[in-house]
């Protein structure tokens, strides 16, 4: 992208994602709907191999992730694949990289899909809702394009999933597939079952080695979802550590989830069966049924479950692919437009949904895998030739992670993925047209369009760049207190003229805040500098009030899928010790300060000052200070005194009581404030008030001062509350300028 002006403000992308969260996001797609449909193809073509091929898959898969996790910690972009091949390997197998990762994610996506459409039917087979005779296909396909439709639509309008949403879908997954293993290892230790276990050990090739390789091929889709996790580094908090382990903990628990379902189906059903009494993707239906009470239903959710789980993660790499080759010039730039409203990459989803729908109609569901699995076998090759290419081009990029037996595990890997794209070549060819047909396509784009001239012209490693906010720092002197001001509009100039007060006396470095919230589908990495213009030009503006203050503030632009995620870890790296937050207004019951706000009050580690500005004038004439022991006021005043400072203000330090016996140590309280203003020569007056009511006395009172500053109350549960229960209402009620004070963190 071009680079923004030197104005010293540094735009950041945040890293939102945790470990967990990435789990997760690998997880979902990985287990998704081909647990529930794939298993039944590999025991057809293999019987009690199964088990075999899934160990034989891991270990390939394994070989190729320690490919993964070098490039990852070394090339921690989010392009992930296509970034990797694109700088290790000639063109036009760059190129090609992009356009069957796009390809193989909508393509599994459809597979995705067909198991959402599977799972209504085999619960309304369930309950006898289908009629003899009825084209379950057709209704499975018509079901699946529906969905699909439905989830173009959530990542057309940015619709966030949230962290709570997707760990819930994939724990009802996981609570599934877990529940069918044990009723299923129950059914076989009761005697029950028509197949054999030991066959896994006594016969594992009954249909010889040829089938072996043809039934890794073709479930080696299983592990599909692995590979989106290295499209979350520059997302992932701590990528270099925590997109290695996530890889290893995903591919590990679904191999032992995939081999404890196959072990389950060899024991339950006569594998010989497969293909005439039911077929390949009912399998795991036909052993539920027999296991378990309500099965059919219970794997029916299972799958339906599985397929929310995997496809809007598929569906949006899908469309990130996509948006990516569109922004870099490769593909036409309307796949790299983001929607004018939304903010979303609206041309790639609709094109990438549209891909999904016409192969999950037009083709048979074994079809599908099979497709799926050629194209990431041919994209996991490249990367493993990447990773040693690599190695040569780049030797002097630290790697947090290296492969060991350098390059023969690599090397290994590629011959093995070649052995299983042949084995499909002669079992599935007509799958095989239909990856070649995509390639010859992608190759005439390549060539007799804009592709090869983009990458002529730019070169590999700026095209890497190309869309990607430069990062221009100004770093901060190490000062001993730092101030984080987040700001949303001009109208908070008033805040940070306080919050620059505040670093004059403290001697303390500001930094002005502002966030970039995106849509959950639009990738944080390409964000250009006209998004980030009108924020860089807010916060470079509200930068000069510092000057007023004769201090040097600094300014960041932050562009993050969670706002309050951002500027909480904000404060974590920064180790900030103030922050200063506008007002938001009333939001519903129980959330005065709104949404964003509440989290952060609720989660800092550091005080925190809420200023509600309004109708505050230039210069503040007449001070109130609410006195109570247990408000922290001492801490509140001190602010209230270096404005009173500036503007040569009064404090009235107003200390209400509701009973003779709190009277003498109100008034006690409240002379010890007042000889905190004295220490400063501030005019100030003590006004003790007997009320019914504390809250109503300061509401009334309030309605006489330019700025009413409060304490909160310490240790009232601050889950429950942001200041304290009557400082909450209060600040709901009162229409005069407000500064609250939260005292969190022990001075340095």
């Amino acid at each position: 992208m071009e680079n923004p002006p030197d104005s010293g403000v540094e735009v950041k992308l945040k890293q939102d994602l945790g470990l967990l969260q990435v789990i997760i996001i690998g997880l979902g797609p990985t287990l998704g709907s081909t647990i529930f449909l794939l298993i039944g193809y590999g025991l057809e073509i293999t019987g009690p191999g199964l088990v075999l091929v899934m160990i034989l898959n891991f270990s390939i898969i394994m070989l190729t992730a320690v490919s993964y996790a070098e490039l990852n910690s070394a090339f921690t972009s989010s392009g992930g694949e296509y970034s990797w091949v694109r700088e290790g390997l000639p063109e036009p197998i760059g190129f090609l990289s992009g356009w069957m990762l796009w390809f193989g994610n909508s393509i599994v996506t459809s597979f995705y899909v067909l198991g959402f459409g599977k799972g209504i039917i085999w619960i309304l087979d369930a309950y006898g809702k289908i009629p003899p005779g009825f084209d379950g296909d057709l209704l499975v396909k018509v079901l699946a394009a529906s969905a699909c439709v439905v989830f173009i639509y959530i990542n057309y309008k940015g619709t966030k999933e949230t962290g709570i949403t997707s760990m819930l879908i994939t724990g009802i997954l996981l609570a599934v597939i877990i529940a069918f293993i044990i009723a299923g290892a129950a059914f076989l230790y009761g005697g029950g079952g028509d197949g054999d276990v030991g066959a896994i050990v006594s016969n594992p090739i009954p249909n010889g080695i040829s089938s072996l390789f043809v039934a890794m091929g073709l479930t080696f889709i299983v592990f599909e979802g692995f590979d989106l996790i290295a499209q979350c580094g520059e997302e992932c908090r701590n990528p270099l550590k925590n997109i290695p382990k996530a890889t290893w903990i995903c591919v590990t628990f679904s191999t032992i989830l995939f081999i404890l379902v196959s072990i389950i189906c060899v024991g339950v059903i006569d594998w010989t069966q497969i293909g005439t009494a039911f077929r390949g993707d009912d399998v795991v239906a036909q052993v539920a049924s027999l296991t378990m009470p309500h099965g059919l239903v219970i794997v029916g959710v299972g799958v339906i479950f599985g397929a929310l789980a995997a496809v809007n993660s598929a569906l949006f790499a899908s469309s990130r692919v996509a948006f990516a080759m569109g922004r870099d010039g490769t593909l036409p730039k309307t796949f790299g437009k983001l929607h004018s409203k939304n903010s979303t990459p609206h041309m790639a989803i609709i094109i990438s949904g549209a891909i999904i729908i016409f192969m999950a109609v037009t083709l048979p569901i074994e079809k599908i895998a099979a497709s799926t699995a050629i194209m990431f076998l041919s994209v996991f090759m490249m990367v493993n030739l990447s990773a040693i290419m690599l190695r040569y081009k780049r030797p002097e990029v630290k790697r947090v992670y290296k492969i060991p037996l350098f390059p023969v595990l690599p090397l290994v890997a590629i011959g093995a993925l070649m052995i299983l794209a042949y084995a499909l070549w002669v079992e599935y060819s007509d799958a095989w047209f239909i990856a070649l047909g995509w390639i010859a396509i992608g190759l005439v784009l390549y060539y007799f369009g804009a592709g090869k001239r983009v990458i002529e012209t730019v070169g590999p490693e700026e095209l890497l760049k190309k869309g990607i906010l430069e990062i221009i720092t100004e770093r901060p002197e190490d000062k001993r207190y730092r101030i984080l001001v987040p700001v949303l509009h001009e109208g908070q100039k008033q805040m940070v003229e306080f919050a620059a007060l505040v670093a004059r006396v403290e001697d303390a470095d500001l930094n002005i805040v502002s966030v970039i919230e995106l849509p959950f589908g639009t990738p944080i990495d390409y964000v250009k500098y006209k998004e980030t213009s009108p924020y860089i030009k807010l916060v470079e503006k509200l930068k000069k009030i510092g000057d007023k203050e004769l201090i040097k503030a600094r300014g960041t632009v932050l562009i993050s899928h969670a706002a309050s995620e951002a500027i909480l870890d904000t404060i974590d790296e920064d180790n900030v010790d103030l922050l200063v937050m506008g007002w938001k207004g009333i939001t519903g019951e129980n959330r005065i300060l709104g949404t964003t706000i509440d989290k952060l009050i609720h989660s800092v580690k550091c005080d925190v000052i809420v200023m509600k500005v309004a109708d505050l004038g230039e210069k503040v004439n007449r001070i109130l200070v609410v006195s109570a022991p247990e408000w922290h006021a001492s801490h509140a005043t001190g602010y209230a005194v270096l404005i009173a400072k500036r503007d040569e203000s009064n404090i009235t330090i107003f200390s209400p009581y509701t009973s003779d016996a709190r009277m003498k140590s109100q008034e006690d309280y409240a002379k010890r404030l007042s000889e905190l203003c004295n220490i400063h020569s501030i005019p100030n007056d003590i006004k003790l008030f007997r009320t019914n009511s504390i809250e109503k006395a300061i509401i009334e009172e309030a309605q006489n001062y330019d700025l009413v500053v409060m304490g909160s109350t310490q240790g009232e549960n601050r889950m429950a509350v942001n200041f304290g229960r009557v400082q909450d209402r209060i600040a709901k009620a009162v229409d005069r300028p407000i500064l609250m004070v939260k005292k969190v963190r022990e001075r340095k």
